[in-house]
């Protein structure tokens, strides 16, 4: 878990204050009054090309002064509230080869109150806490928190932000960053105005309006100790206050930066006693993004307030912001937990903002970056290429608003092979910055040397880089390989949890062979021979659909990813191939279902490279590893988790930060089966590849002790023939 303790270490907790006094009331906010947001009429006054270069028109201009003129400062009424919340803590991963979403690797729930005064002062106490986790830890992002991270409101003059120190024996520190709603917001962004929205809640509705707000240029290097943002800020037309929020932090890094860092906020408020824009659901969120580690992580705090009780003459016994463990019962007596009422957090969420967050020094013409695709791009391991090395390079219009296009190209050596591979590839993506809610289109179009691994029902989470380290340090890489140069052209629509893809490439086929059997400590290892694919041209048209919600069978709650794949081919191989995937989790306090089927079919005369195969960790586990095969199979597995008490996700004890994590023990009972044939055009390809069709359904069965949401298990598994079992002790990797 060194990659936790990394990432917890630069986790961004943030807190507003702003000064005020009044007389006592309550207002009461249920957690089912959340924002919704309608079209609107735009609100755009005045000739667009009157504006200046901070404004794009003068209504514009005269709806951000008047904001500045009343909304930086609390409505005199307000002197204090209190309300209760709950909160989930994420560590999640996404792999960049990843069928799903992220994967999250600890969860943590809290559950408590927040009290604020006009003062400035935070009371954040927690009464409950527990946590889900896939691998044991001693500490996890929520029990290091020592500050707390609740904006109250979204009036003032600077929004501040704590961040987490290094170690958690430090003290939390304190940076600013700009309001665009400052006297001083002007001298460092510019203003846009889109359409209005209608937001409803129990107190009514009112108008709002979104206004752009980006970094000017120029201004990047002026802002001294303080931060700036890129977002979008909805404004009440009636109150000229900020009601809501969704925004980055503008990092000052260079171009040639391997490793990205981003910080979001997106901060919603309701309108309580028809006066105050209070936080109702607030989202914070510190990405890392990098092809060092194969993906991007993410540290999230969701946190959701309601009840507040206005003006009731607190006093906090000390000044400033704090935040109070008090741990008692019954704190999450009202509240089921995470992903209950709420569609599941992606790290994609924010791409709209990743590239408004790294603004350059000018906006006219076109800049070449340093980028990489995914992690094979920079580095991978394998016993045909040895060590590949490659740089990734990217070219793009400077202004992010003007980003609809970029070149990528990448090229490396593999040493053992003595061979370079590579690409060049041209993307359109028009509204590649739009929330997942709208659909996003891209095309590509590009020309590509790869080396392609057989495996056929490929598990929906993959993480390239740990298979590279595995090859590269343990000495373990048991896929087959072909070469692949061609060229492809496809499209790609997104919207929301579904993908579709339409496109067409020609490419030609040639065997490789192994060239080296250790790994780079030089110790002996898993790299049997490389069974040839068959070499020639490769042309065909392809088209994909998916759905899929988190990462499917394996991992933290419920998830499901729905695949089916189909291509034509042209050439010297006139086949046609379909492939289905479907792999989901759902879970309970006592029982957890995982499943995931696979099945495909190949019509004509197959080579090796499109025959299916599985067996061992590929399915079938009874079995040998890919001892079956065939043109048309049929996979499925299931694992049912029996939970053991006891079934609490509270830490077992704690020591500071320190705890000892819940166990979560299971009994495992688990199967799979599996059937493939061979159309006699293949029988040849089948046979070279050392595999045999199934003769009817086969199957296995095996029973275990699972840990930690099964993400470590020791299982024995028999073959459904009769024949001798084996162990399987680790990770689940299987799903």
């Amino acid at each position: 878990m060194r990659l936790q303790a990394t990432l917890g270490a630069a986790l961004l907790l943030l807190a507003g204050a702003a000064p005020l006094h009044a007389q006592r009331d309550t207002i009461r906010i249920g957690r089912g009054d959340t924002l919704r947001i309608t079209r609107g009429d735009s609100v755009r006054a005045g000739d667009a090309s009157r504006a200046d270069s901070v404004f794009d028109s003068p209504g514009t201009h005269a709806l951000v002064l008047r904001v500045i003129r009343t909304g930086t400062n609390v409505p005199e009424e307000l002197a204090d509230y209190r309300a209760d919340m709950h909160a989930a803590i994420y560590l999640s991963l996404q792999s960049d080869t990843a069928q799903g979403g992220e994967l999250p690797v600890t969860v943590d729930e809290v559950a408590g109150e927040v009290r604020w005064d006009r003062a400035g002062d935070i009371l954040q106490t927690i009464r409950g806490h527990r946590v889900k986790l896939l691998a044991p830890a001693p500490y996890t992002v929520g029990s290091m928190l020592e500050a707390p991270w609740i904006v109250p409101h979204l009036y003032g003059n600077t929004i501040n932000v704590f961040s987490l120190a290094a170690t958690p024996a430090q003290s939390a520190r304190l940076a600013r960053a700009i309001h665009p709603f400052s006297y001083r917001g002007i001298d460092f962004y510019t203003y846009t105005t889109g359409d209005t929205t209608r937001v409803r809640t129990q107190e009514g509705a009112t108008t709002l309006v979104p206004i752009r707000v980006r970094p000017r240029p120029e201004a990047l290097a002026e802002a001294a100790d303080y931060r700036l943002v890129a977002g979008t800020f909805w404004v009440d037309l009636d109150r000229a206050a900020v009601a809501r929020a969704r925004f980055g932090f503008v990092e000052r890094g260079g171009r040639f930066v391997v490793t990205e860092t981003g910080t979001f906020l997106e901060l919603e408020s309701a309108l309580v006693g028809g006066r105050y824009w209070l936080p109702v659901r607030q989202r914070r969120e510190i990405q890392i993004s990098s092809p060092l580690v194969g993906g991007s992580a993410a540290i999230r705090v969701i946190t959701m307030l309601s009840r507040f009780d206005l003006n009731t003459g607190w006093r906090p016994d000390s000044a400033g912001t704090r935040l109070v463990w008090s741990l008692g019962g019954g704190a999450f007596a009202d509240w089921p937990g995470v992903g209950t009422d709420l569609a599941p957090p992606d790290i994609a969420d924010f791409a709209d903002l990743r590239e408004q967050v790294r603004p350059p020094r000018r906006l006219e013409g076109t800049q070449v970056a340093l980028r990489y695709e995914n992690s094979g791009h920079l580095f991978r391991y394998n016993r045909v290429e040895g060590a590949f090395v490659g740089l990734g390079m990217r070219l793009e219009p400077r202004d992010p608003d003007r980003r609809d296009w970029h070149v990528y190209a990448h090229g490396g050596w593999a040493f053992a092979e003595g061979t370079a591979r590579g690409e060049l590839a041209w993307q359109w993506h028009p509204n590649r910055d739009a929330p997942p809610t709208v659909p996003r289109w891209s095309a590509t179009a590009g020309a590509y040397r790869r080396l392609r691994d057989m495996t056929s029902f490929r598990a929906p989470l993959q993480w390239e880089i740990g298979y590279a380290l595995g090859a590269a340090l343990g000495g373990y890489d048991v896929r087959d390989y072909y070469d692949a140069t061609g060229l492809e052209a496809y499209a790609i629509r997104r919207r929301g949890s579904w993908t579709a893809r339409l496109g067409a490439r020609a490419e030609r086929h040639d065997s490789v062979t192994r060239n080296t059997e250790s790994s780079l400590f030089g110790s002996a290892g898993d790299f049997p021979e490389v069974f040839s694919a068959r070499p020639g041209t490769h042309a065909a048209a392809e088209g994909l659909l998916r759905y899929a919600r988190g990462t499917g069978a394996f991992g933290l709650g419920n998830s499901t990813i729905a695949q089916l794949a189909a291509d034509a081919g042209f050439g010297d191989f006139r086949i046609g191939r379909v492939t289905a995937l479907l792999s989901s989790r759902r879970t309970s306090r006592y029982l957890t279902l995982a499943l995931r089927g696979d099945a495909g079919v190949v019509v004509g005369d197959a080579p090796p490279q499109f025959i299916f195969r599985f067996g061992g960790t590929e399915g079938l586990r009874g079995y040998a590893r890919n001892e079956f095969g065939g043109t048309t199979a049929a996979l499925g597995r299931g694992r049912l988790l029996l939970h053991l008490p006891p079934y609490t996700s509270e830490p077992l004890f704690r020591a500071g930060v320190l705890l000892f994590p819940p166990l979560r023990p299971a009994l495992v009972l688990s199967g799979d089966a599996g059937w493939a044939e061979v159309g006699e055009g293949s029988r040849a390809s089948l046979d070279r590849l050392l595999a045999r069709e199934t003769d009817g359904v086969r199957w296995s069965y095996g029973a275990g002790l699972s840990l930690f949401e099964d993400a470590v298990s020791a299982e024995y598994v028999w073959p459904g023939d009769g024949g001798e079992g084996r162990w399987y002790v680790g990770f689940v990797a299987w799903f």
